[in-house]
């Protein structure tokens, strides 16, 4: 099988692949039931490693395009999802949406890593455990104490929280921000804040305001899916930087800006997703330095700052920040209930005045009643008092996560405890994929975050993310075993 691939197109060479063979399938060239070439075959002929073709096999089986059998290979689906002929429809046609589809959709969305997110979709079934999920565990949520706070909000404030209300957030609840961000470092004025559902809709509206098609975007490599997603379905180009031990590098930050300059840099710097990595003092210094002298707007992501394990709290960009340079998000979710969906944006006032109007017309507010509850929680020092025994929880089961890991993986994976956060990072060995190993575990009953949904670009290493703020100590111990014998397995067949 021939195929004409660009490897100097942004676009990945898996991805090139499956519309390759979806092309083929569609005109019928590949008839239903038709064998495609072995991913090891394919890839000798192609010069190409086997994972690339593995990958866009499972993307086409998210497709439903083909499906795989073990010892049979992987085939065309006998039954291929239905598609609309050309021309004028007859009242009983149904509509064909295919041809509707954005330009945005067909050059972005598509090529996001839907097969791995599907895969860990698994971790819906009660028995199985995940380690890919950042949930916590129910028993720390002090459902009783929220809602007698509900109640207390709707005493004092009444109807004011059951009507329509301003897309920068409850005034009271902004008027408490300032203060409780300046426990953070972080100085700012009511004016300042908005409130928004989640770090999703954050990034959505940031990204409207800032955004242009093709507008180059640093990321760090790896780096948060939502991120990359809402990047991409804006068409920026989104360039991945290298992160070590002490987070992103800023010297190569500073060379691709030399060469190709940028509009914005997203960044994590406090208990980096996936790695955990913490940016140094030293390098966060440089980084406000190096984007000041080159206008690229800082977009920092401080979505647990409170969770930390080591004493050691780190100051945010924002609180460095004399240059109006960085836009701040952190989040309620993150740090007390993920169901109730609230965040905040710490930005000049002006971009605050811009982002509420993309705001007005995304979803013209943020629900009050919810707003009014959690102020009701952190004023009356409960919120205080659940972080702290969040604390404690996670760092007691990070550090059992550590034990079952040096009980169970082999000597060639690699981690380092995190100072704080929700996750565990693993470098796996050399040789290994990650994606492959999950397909392995998911057959016992485990699963993980692998590194390619994180990835901006190709990522030389291969790891996998583990979250641990909701698993007891025994579902841990059970699920590294798992994850331990198979990586152990492929070591000893070595292949990945």
């Amino acid at each position: 099988m021939i195929m004409d691939l660009d490897r100097d197109n942004a676009t990945p060479l898996y991805i090139q692949i499956k519309n390759h063979l979806v092309e083929l399938i569609e005109q019928g060239q590949l008839a239903p039931g038709a064998r495609l070439p072995a991913t090891r075959e394919l890839a000798r002929s192609m010069g190409l490693n086997r994972n690339t073709v593995i990958a866009a096999y499972q993307e086409l089986e998210a497709k439903g395009l083909v499906s795989s059998h073990v010892g049979r290979g992987t085939s065309v689906s006998v039954h291929l999802p239905s598609r609309e002929p050309g021309g004028t429809r007859s009242g009983g046609e149904r509509l064909r949406l295919e041809s509707l589809l954005s330009a945005t959709w067909r050059n972005s969305y598509p090529h996001l890593p839907a097969s791995a997110d599907q895969i860990m979709e698994a971790s819906g079934d009660p028995a199985t455990i995940s380690f890919a999920s950042n949930e916590p565990d129910v028993a720390l949520l002090p459902v009783e104490e929220f809602a007698a706070c509900t109640q207390s909000a709707l005493r004092k404030y009444g109807a004011d929280l059951l009507v329509s209300g301003q897309p920068e957030g409850f005034p009271p609840l902004l008027s408490y921000m300032p203060g409780f961000l300046a426990r953070r470092g972080i100085s700012c004025t009511q004016d300042e804040v908005m409130i928004v559902n989640g770090i999703q809709q954050g990034l959505s509206i940031i990204g409207r305001l800032i955004i242009d098609p093709g507008d180059v975007i640093l990321m760090e490599n790896l780096s948060y899916p939502g991120a990359l997603g809402v990047f991409r379905s804006l068409q920026a180009n989104c360039i991945g930087i290298p992160i070590d031990g002490e987070g992103i590098r800023v010297d190569v930050m500073e060379s691709v800006l030399a060469r190709r300059g940028a509009k914005l840099i997203y960044t994590m710097p406090t208990y980096q997703n996936p790695t955990t990595a913490v940016l140094s003092d030293e390098r966060r210094a440089r980084l406000l330095a190096v984007c000041r002298a080159r206008d690229v707007l800082v977009v920092e992501d401080d979505y647990v700052h409170d969770m930390c394990f080591d004493g050691r709290e780190v100051l945010p960009l924002k609180a460095r920040d004399t240059s109006d340079g960085v836009i701040s998000m952190g989040s309620f979710s993150e740090i007390a209930f993920p169901g109730i969906r609230l965040s905040w944006i710490v930005a000049p006032a002006a971009v605050i005045e811009r982002l509420r109007l993309i705001k007005q017309f995304t979803d013209q507010y943020t629900n009050r009643l919810l707003q009014g509850a959690l102020l009701e929680f952190c004023q009356k020092g409960l919120l205080e008092r659940l972080l702290k025994r969040k604390q404690l929880a996670c760092r007691h089961r990070r550090d059992a996560l550590a034990d079952a890991l040096g009980r169970f993986l082999p000597e060639e994976a690699h981690w380092q405890k995190p100072r704080g956060g929700l996750y565990q990072w693993v470098d796996l060995p050399k040789g290994i994929d990650a994606l492959n190993l999950l397909l392995a575990t998911r057959e016992k009953g485990v699963v993980f975050a692998p590194d390619r949904i994180f990835s901006v670009e190709e990522w030389e290493r291969a790891g996998l993310r583990l979250g641990f703020a909701g698993l007891d100590e025994e579902k841990m111990n059970r699920g590294v075993r798992v994850i331990g014998d198979a990586l152990k397995a492929a070591l000893v067949r070595g292949v990945p």
